[in-house]
């Protein structure tokens, strides 16, 4: 099958999605869904009317080219940044393809339902969203190296965490998270990305934290990081009942998890000795958590990503339940 697939470069999981189809036999053309060079950084800021008929025209110029490939799939990872108008055009230029879109984002972040009549098959990592919308439910996927982790390493750190701090939600459960672990002796690592912008607003309202950085990190710094530390945590930045990548990574990486995703008690893959569900900012269970052992068995080879894959290339699921 000849695939097109148009999504956000994001952290590398594009190149990542593009292995995964080839390994599955396919052959995929991918274009990100946003241009990376810098006028057009500097002008999404600065002008967003203006970057937005940039960006329009590089949609086009995407469509254009694709022009007489004779493709099977078109893949759309996210879609509101495309106008409804451009991928129309593509289903004329392709229309013996399949056009499937997968969300990675949920309702409250990003609004997708207009696109949805353009689409033969759409799937989002958020039950509710699948749900409400009547679209598939594929939750998220950890990559190769997740499953192939050094398990054996010493462990230098309690608990680690590496995202974006875009809310002050999400900086304070960080912050609370800090003051808690200190108290009781628990190490920790924390990588809190955020925008200069963001660390202003977080200033202004007399929020800081020396882990607060403009630096980005290196994908093998965060399989360092999960080799030496025996548990994550995962705190949503909004609002979803979708897991984490931070969640299905780190739990094919066998880690423990702490996590305010409370939907996961539900789930055939809960095992109390991998998951600790916390209430709002109730840290108290969390000592006991991580000092006991990981007994259990799991399989958690559905959540790879050629399973994920898979899934989309079916255009249904692969190994995987819809919302129900």
């Amino acid at each position: 099958m000849k695939i097109l697939f148009v999504g956000l470069d994001y952290y590398g999981y594009a190149a990542e999605i593009c292995a995964a189809f080839r390994r599955l036999g396919h052959e995929i053309d991918f274009h990100p869904i946003e241009q990376g060079d810098l006028p057009s950084k500097v002008m999404k800021k600065a002008a967003a009317s203006l970057y937005a008929g940039r960006r329009n025209r590089y949609h086009r110029s995407i469509a254009q080219a694709s022009e007489g490939q004779a493709y099977d799939m078109v893949l759309f990872v996210q879609v509101h940044q495309v106008a409804p108008d451009t991928v129309r055009a593509l289903r004329a230029m392709h229309p013996q393809a399949r056009f499937v879109l997968y969300n990675w984002d949920s309702l409250s972040t990003h609004d997708y339902r207009p696109w949805l009549d353009l689409f033969d098959y759409a799937a989002t990592f958020d039950p509710e969203d699948a749900r409400s919308l009547g679209i598939g439910y594929l939750p998220l996927f950890a990559t190769p190296a997740y499953f192939d982790i050094d398990r054996d390493r010493p462990k230098d750190f309690d608990l680690y965490f590496v995202g974006t701090v875009v809310t002050a939600h999400r900086f304070d459960a960080l912050q609370r998270l800090q003051q808690f672990c200190d108290d009781r002796n628990l190490t920790t690592h924390l990588h809190m990305y955020c925008s200069p912008v963001g660390r202003l607003r977080l200033w202004r309202q007399g929020r800081s934290m020396p882990q607060l950085t403009g630096a980005s990190v290196g994908f093998g710094d965060i399989i360092d990081l999960i080799e030496r530390s025996r548990g994550t945590f995962d705190f949503a930045n909004h609002r979803q009942a979708g897991y984490t990548m931070r969640l299905i990574e780190n739990m094919c990486a066998e880690r423990k998890i702490v996590t305010d995703n409370r939907r996961i008690l539900d789930e055939p893959f809960y095992r109390e000795d991998r998951f600790h569900v916390i209430d709002g900012y109730d840290f108290s269970g969390i000592p006991e958590f991580l000092h006991t052992p990981i007994t259990s068995s799991l399989d958690t080879r559905a959540f790879s990503i050629d399973q994920w894959a898979l899934h989309l290339a079916n255009g249904g699921p692969a190994g995987l339940d819809r919302a129900s």
